[in-house]
């Protein structure tokens, strides 16, 4: 009897399984999924081969053998590829896919005329074969990709070619959603934009369609398993028991790796909120435990958090998780928590400052969602790593389906900009060290501005900005005030900052009077997310000239006297991003603002968040071709693509 896939929350009790039973794989559990045939950009020698894992377990492909029917190449197999993950085979040394590590070095070439190859178990069962290349591209460099049961010839870039190595093979995923990954640069100051949702590539300059319908997961996992040093996480919310998985696996291998989550405070009438809370907590205590489920060991990840974080006690829920039956293991430990006391086994500390056990409560938010890589990565934007943040319920998340809120990642290959990263980071975390130190973490408004903000990646200008203490939200405006000159458009979640919304109004009448302007010419486009579209905070209610409800100080109800075409969203489900688009297509310095910082006080002064202005045509342009499709279906009228053109 064979168990073809198996769905656990926790991969160490199918391994457990899989060792214990002596089951074997079976033809198609691996696949040939990619060959580099003609080489590279840089060499004709610069062979590589992608082998994918299928099923829902790690299958150890140790003494497994790769051939060719005429003897060339002869290949060895070892390791162990994850679930539904990739072994990448490179030629002679580790530089034929340059930036990501090979998972296995071979010799001899492959023949462009076209070759058979086998792949076969210890055991000598054949798994899968190719016979000749029916795709694939000489001239421009471009691999053989498996596509279902038939091959194409991709057409994504990467830095010596086209292909995907170690990802999704072009517009294919590893099932559910087809995905369009179509620019990925892996060297020095590449800046890759990954969206969720779909885009309208007919308004693509050159050579730049925009990656869309990505799924974050798996090209945040691709990063993550390249990391050979060090890996720092700051995530608001994490329930994603493959990242978990890959996290673990990384400390186990012996990666650095540091974690601050949040520590949340969720209504407890808000029942999908508690239960969401609950799974996070889940899923932190299996990183806590690392790959030998124990505490206290040397593959355990260290955790920290703006207050402290508990273990969920349910015996039931903790079996489901892959969990011991109790947490008796982790300290427990009886504290103030605001002006709470509290009890319970503490899995992560937190910040610490009046008293040995009087905690801050975890009313405010740590809701960055960023990642630090081998210090040379960073990874960040809209999207928490969760199942309802990606794919919306748990079956779309096991059938791969993207239908969870609409969002973007960014990730950025700059050294100093991971630098600053880090200083913040570890600004929270309170030391330089693998160990937190409670009392001199700092989050919310102990945070000082102690990074740099300007930097040069890739010759492009990037700016960065931390919150509390950078005025992230005031550098937009003054960017809007100063910089744009021809158009300002944006998707956001929640907007109820005045001086950004008024120095809009400025732009687009003349005037930040209520009910007083005439139209200048610069335009406006906007969409909201529908949950905030009719509170009486919301920009929404200024732009479209209505009358709020209700006013303050800071939302005094500055009325646009020609209302904006802006828009409530028409997402599957919530509109999550934080981005506006300066200036796109046109040469007045396109810029895009990118992060986790909704445009409000709790994003600016509470909040800790981390938010990017990238200055460069080709990312607005990206951004562009994702903001038309949230804007069309939100039933914005845009260009007519015959006629649209950039410069």
């Amino acid at each position: 009897m064979r168990i073809k896939s198996i769905i656990a929350p926790a991969g160490s009790i199918v391994l457990a399984f899989l060792a214990t039973t002596g089951w074997a794989a079976q033809p198609g559990d691996v696949e040939i999924n990619e060959i580099a045939w003609m080489g590279t950009t840089t060499s004709a020698s610069d062979e590589w081969i992608e082998l994918r894992n299928t099923t829902g377990a790690a299958i150890d492909v140790s003494g497994w053998q790769l051939k060719a029917t005429d003897g060339t190449p002869a290949i060895t197999l070892s390791g162990t590829i994850p679930a539904g993950g990739f072994h990448l085979l490179e030629r002679t040394d580790d530089s034929s896919v340059p930036n990501i590590p090979a998972d296995l070095i071979y010799t001899g070439a492959l023949e462009n005329g076209g070759e058979t190859l086998e792949l076969r178990d210890a055991s000598g069962v054949l798994i899968d074969s190719v016979s000749g290349w029916s795709a694939g591209d000489n001239t421009t460099k471009a691999t053989m990709e498996r596509n279902g049961t038939a091959w194409q010839t991709a057409t994504a870039t990467y830095d010596v070619g086209l292909g995907t190595p170690k990802a999704a093979n072009t517009g294919v995923g590893s099932g559910g959603t087809p995905q369009f990954l179509n620019q990925v640069s892996n060297g020095a100051g590449s800046i890759n934009v990954y969206f969720n949702k779909s885009a309208l590539t007919d308004y693509a300059t050159a050579g730049n369609l925009a990656n869309y319908q990505i799924n974050l997961e798996e090209r945040l996992i691709t990063r993550l398993e390249a990391a050979q040093a060090t890996i720092d996480v700051a995530i608001y919310e994490i329930n994603l028991p493959d990242i978990a998985d890959a996290l673990i696996a990384r400390a186990a291998a012996g990666v650095a790796v540091r974690l601050i989550a949040d520590a949340k405070d969720p209504d407890p009438d808000d029942a999908e909120r508690v239960t969401r809370y609950e799974d996070m907590r889940l899923q932190l205590e299996r990183l806590a435990r690392g790959s030998d489920g124990l505490v206290g060991t040397g593959d355990d990840i260290t955790l920290f958090s703006d207050s402290p974080i508990f273990a969920v006690e349910d015996s039931t829920k903790r079996t489901a998780a892959g969990l011991p039956a109790s947490p008796s293991d982790f300290p427990f430990v009886n504290v103030t928590v605001g002006t709470t006391a509290t009890s319970g086994y503490r899995i992560a500390d937190g910040e610490l400052k009046s008293a040995p056990s009087s905690y801050y409560s975890p009313g405010n938010q740590m809701h960055n969602k960023f990642a630090i890589i081998d210090g040379t990565w960073v990874w960040t934007g809209s999207w928490n790593w969760t199942v309802t943040g990606l794919y919306g319920s748990e079956a779309n998340r096991l059938a791969r389906i993207l239908d969870g809120n609409t969002q973007h990642s960014i990730e950025i290959n700059d050294t100093t900009l991971a630098g600053a990263y880090r200083t913040e980071f570890e600004e929270m975390w309170g030391s330089s060290g693998a160990a937190p130190d409670p009392a001199a973490s700092n989050f919310h408004s102990r945070k000082i501005d102690n990074t740099p903000h300007s930097f040069t990646i890739g010759g492009r200008t990037v700016e960065l900005y931390f919150s509390p203490g950078d005025d992230a939200v005031g550098h937009v405006t003054s960017l809007v005030q100063t910089s744009a000159d021809v158009a300002a458009y944006f998707t956001i979640f929640a907007w109820s900052d005045q001086a950004l919304v008024d120095a809009l109004k400025v732009k687009w009448e003349g005037s930040d009077q209520d009910l007083v302007g005439t139209l200048t010419g610069f335009d406006v486009k906007g969409v909201f997310d529908a949950s905030f579209w009719n509170q009486w905070w919301s920009a929404s209610v200024d732009m479209t000239g209505r009358t709020a409800s209700q006013t303050s100080l800071n939302n005094p109800n500055t009325r646009w006297a020609n209302p904006a075409p802006v828009f409530s969203e028409a997402e599957v489900r919530k509109l999550h991003s934080k981005s506006m688009l300066i200036d796109a297509c046109t040469l007045s310095d396109p810029a895009v603002i990118v992060g986790s910082t909704n445009w409000s006080n709790n994003g600016n002064n509470v909040n800790d968040e981390n938010l990017l202005i990238v200055h460069d045509a080709a990312i607005a342009d990206q951004f562009l071709q994702e903001f038309y499709a949230r804007y069309q279906a939100a039933g914005g009228t845009i260009p007519d693509p015959a006629s649209f053109s950039c410069p």
